[in-house]
């Protein structure tokens, strides 16, 4: 873990975020842009990558979207998925980075997948990690069940139809949601001192995982200290005793077409939201660095961990 802390690779300005900092509205040419980056790097690691794409009606009519769906090993029985929105929100009034809303996000999945690939070669056919970038998260206009969650639906409905195995009257079919151990969703990150709750009982285990972890590197020495932003102390970023415990229901995010399916769902997603949260001053300016390099070793170290190839 000594070694994975010390990689850093979230510079503003460098080859991994400056790329996703960029308006990218689904069904734009921006967004075909990074998608395509996204894809570049996922097989330039060796990954299996497939594009789900399709067509679905907005308020703005008929527009395409491309998920993206980045896998370690596709023979392996289990997936543990690791997933974030890479679109931004639309606005006429402003240019809207997303910088939080989910550039970073994806930027730390990324880096995941480059910092662990030679650990992960390592694993064998009964887990694997999976990456799925959704499109289509923003609404358009204003959130609702049509108007919102586009690529998350999509995949949600099909995975649940897509089966295994061919259904015989000897075995028990399985879906493709059947092999999800659990569907791990980032979302807002950021920014300095952000408090990420509990939210679901199920997947409690799991958020335990991570607060034991952040706790073990704290007292290792192996995490940032203080705000690269303001110099300020830096807060624990799991907070299992927050008032949104197990709350985790109420919020609307590309977790939900999962979670309605039974999908195990560990939301990454702080309470409360970031003050830059819709608006034009979710930009590169927003992030703090040494936050990010926290998370990012947190989920370096949370995939090894969790895949026991620690």
């Amino acid at each position: 873990m000594a070694k994975l802390s010390s990689i850093n690779t979230f510079d503003i300005n460098g080859e991994r975020l400056k790329p996703l900092l960029v308006p990218r509205v689904a069904g734009t040419p921006e967004n075909v842009r990074v998608r395509q980056f996204i894809v570049d790097h996922f097989q330039t690691l060796g990954w299996h990558v497939e594009l789900d794409s399709f067509q679905d009606d907005t308020p703005f009519g008929k527009k395409s979207f491309t998920n993206i769906i980045a896998t370690h090993n596709p023979d392996a029985q289990r997936r543990l998925i690791v997933s974030a929105h890479f679109d931004s929100k639309y606005y006429e009034e402003f240019e809207f980075i997303g910088a939080t809303d989910s550039a970073v996000p994806c930027g730390i999945m990324m880096d995941m997948a480059e910092t662990l690939n030679p650990m992960l070669d390592r694993d064998d056919n009964s887990l694997t990690l999976q990456m799925v970038f959704f499109d289509g998260e923003e609404a358009f206009v204003s959130w609702t069940d049509t108007d919102s969650i586009y690529g998350a639906r999509h995949l949600a409905e099909k995975w649940e139809t897509t089966y295994v195995n061919p259904p015989m009257h000897t075995i028990k079919s399985q879906n493709e949601l059947s092999k999800v151990d659990v569907l791990v969703l980032l979302d807002l990150l950021g920014t300095p001192n952000p408090t990420i709750p509990n939210y679901y009982r199920e997947t409690s285990s799991v958020y335990y995982r991570l607060v034991e972890l952040e706790a073990r590197l704290t007292k290792q020495g192996l995490l940032e200290t203080h705000s690269s932003k303001d110099g300020k102390e830096l807060r624990s970023i799991f907070d299992p005793h927050s008032i949104m415990t197990f709350q985790g229901r109420r919020m609307g995010d590309d977790h939900v077409p999962f979670l309605h399916r039974g999908v195990n769902i560990l939301h990454i997603i702080p309470q409360p939201f970031p003050l830059v949260w819709h608006n034009e001053n979710d930009s590169a300016s927003c992030i703090d660095p040494a936050v990010v390099q926290n998370l990012a070793t947190l989920f370096r170290g949370f995939v090894l961990e969790y895949m026991e190839l620690s």
